[in-house]
Parts: C-alpha cells; sequence; structure tokens
C-alpha cells in the first residue's frame, strides 16, 4: 500500500510498505474508514463554507487542464468520485471520495455528470488535492491510500498558503500497489522549482516562492507548464482577457483606419474645392 509521506519526514518516502488494508490499523471497516476521508459536517449543522485561496486553486488548476484536455478526458472539478472496493471479507463496499480536481483520460466529457463511478468507466489517472488547516494531515495520509487502492496513478498535493509544505509548496506521488513515489523536482531557473507530472506530462509549480516563514500570510498560486513551450497554461478567465483585449486592439485599428478613409476623402475635396 501507499507509504504516507509526512511533514515531520521532510515529505520523503518512508521504508516499508504499509498492509493492504489500511483501514484495519486504525481498528475501523472499509466503510467507515471510507467515510473518515470525507468531510462530514456534525448533525445539524452545514458543511464550512471552502475558503477563497482553496477555491481559487482548484478552479484555477481545473481551468488550465481543460484547456490542456478539451476533448479527450474528464476533467472533474469538486466532482465526486464512486468506487466499489472489497473488504477483508471479499465484501463489494462502495466507497466516495471527493478529490478537488481529477482528469480521467481517454473519457469522453460529460458536463451533466452528477458523480464519477470509477467501476463503470474507469479511475481517474490524477488528482490534485489542495491541502487546507482542516484536511492536510488527511490529504498527505491515508488519502493517499485510498486513491491507491481505487487505481489512480498520481497524486499531486498543493498548499496554498506555505503552513504545511515548505518550498515549492508542491509535492507528487505516483501512486500505486507498492508504495508511493515521489515525483522529480525540476528546477526552472531564478530559483524557482515544481514536480514534473508523468500522466499529463506538464510541470506543476509556483512561481516566486520564497522560503518559509518570509512571506507569512501570502496567497500562493498553482501554474501548470508544457515544458516542451516553457509557457504556463492559460485558464478560461485569461483566455477570455486575452479575447478581450485582441477585440478592443481590433475595433481600435478599425475604428483608426476609419478615421484614415475619411481624412483621406476630406483632403480630396478640399484639393477638388481649391482646383475649383
Amino acid at each position: 500500500m501507499v507509504e504516507t509521506v509526512s511533514v515531520e519526514a521532510g515529505w520523503r518516502e518512508r521504508p516499508g510498505r504499509r498492509p493492504l488494508r489500511p483501514w484495519l490499523l486504525v481498528g475501523l471497516t472499509l466503510e467507515q474508514w471510507l467515510a473518515s476521508l470525507e468531510d462530514e459536517p456534525p448533525p445539524g449543522e452545514d458543511m464550512l463554507p471552502m475558503s477563497a485561496p482553496h477555491a481559487a486553486a482548484m478552479r484555477h488548476s481545473a481551468d488550465a487542464l481543460e484547456q490542456r484536455f478539451p476533448e479527450c478526458a474528464e476533467v472533474g472539478f469538486d466532482l465526486p468520485v464512486v468506487f466499489r472496493l472489497p473488504d477483508e471479507h471479499g465484501l463489494q463496499v462502495t466507497g466516495r471520495l471527493s478529490p478537488d480536481v481529477f482528469v480521467a483520460l481517454g473519457v469522453e466529457r460529460d458536463p451533466a455528470r452528477e458523480d464519477y463511478d470509477a467501476t463503470v468507466l474507469k479511475p481517474p489517472d490524477f488528482v490534485l488535492e489542495v491541502l487546507s488547516e482542516s484536511t492536510w494531515e488527511r490529504d498527505a495520509g491515508p488519502k493517499l491510500d485510498a486513491y491507491a487502492l481505487v487505481g489512480v496513478r498520481e497524486c499531486v498535493l498543493f498548499d496554498p498558503t506555505g503552513e504545511h509544505i515548505p518550498p515549492p509548496l508542491v509535492r507528487g506521488f505516483t501512486l500505486s500497489n507498492a508504495g508511493a513515489r515521489p515525483l522529480p523536482e525540476v528546477v526552472i531557473g531564478e530559483g524557482a522549482s515544481g514536480v514534473q507530472s508523468e500522466v499529463l506530462g506538464l510541470l506543476a509549480h509556483v512561481p516566486a516562492v520564497a522560503a518559509k516563514g518570509q512571506d507569512h500570510g501570502r496567497v500562493h498560486a498553482l501554474r501548470w507548464r508544457d515544458p516542451r513551450t516553457g509557457e504556463d497554461l492559460p485558464t478560461h478567465a485569461e483566455l477570455a482577457a486575452a479575447r478581450e483585449a485582441a477585440e478592443q486592439t481590433a475595433a481600435l485599428v478599425a475604428r483608426n483606419g476609419e478615421l484614415e478613409r475619411r481624412n483621406r476623402e476630406l483632403e480630396a475635396l478640399l484639393r477638388q474645392s481649391r482646383g475649383g
């Protein structure tokens, strides 16, 4: 099973292997263990609202990945993943996980989906978890086990506040029954670095990350870079802004052209008037 990577261990893989049934270690059934991985509000209370940095990081990455895989993948944004796993008695248990963002390559995108059935379709190939104060220990530990059990191939963790992961604030892991192998860290120049996603063929990085403790309170952004071009993938908002700027430029050029045409007509009329 997956090797849990902890902040205290410096985000390095620990030796040994975890058992194939991690829920038994904590004295739970598979169903109870899966339920403990999801945010459930106390009885009679609503779910706590998602923080602005958390929501922004999710939306930004989902936008960029939708641009990268426009038709050949399902990109889930806060879309529950439903699956079935055998427990220690061989009985099938239905589970439900809600990754912040996931990518299932080769699956036709369906905007009408209310959940993603990993058993009927296929397991997501990639998962992104944005860490928060209430979820980071779970996301960096037992939830990696769950994703490996389901068949997810790769998981990236991102810390928008820099409180739980040291620079570069992003860590990634290849998941399998043999453990969690850290994704390679790649230096991209000027002291910046990120992790190379083998599944997506993209570099996840956080621009201008200072050393831990030097920028307390700052919120960071996760960007996805195409290593072939060296350019960050745009989001829908950035593409819309670029289109608007291009339209404004085109309108300005057309207006200037119309003014020049009218000036030429006036000069021609003036010459005719002088000649008469």
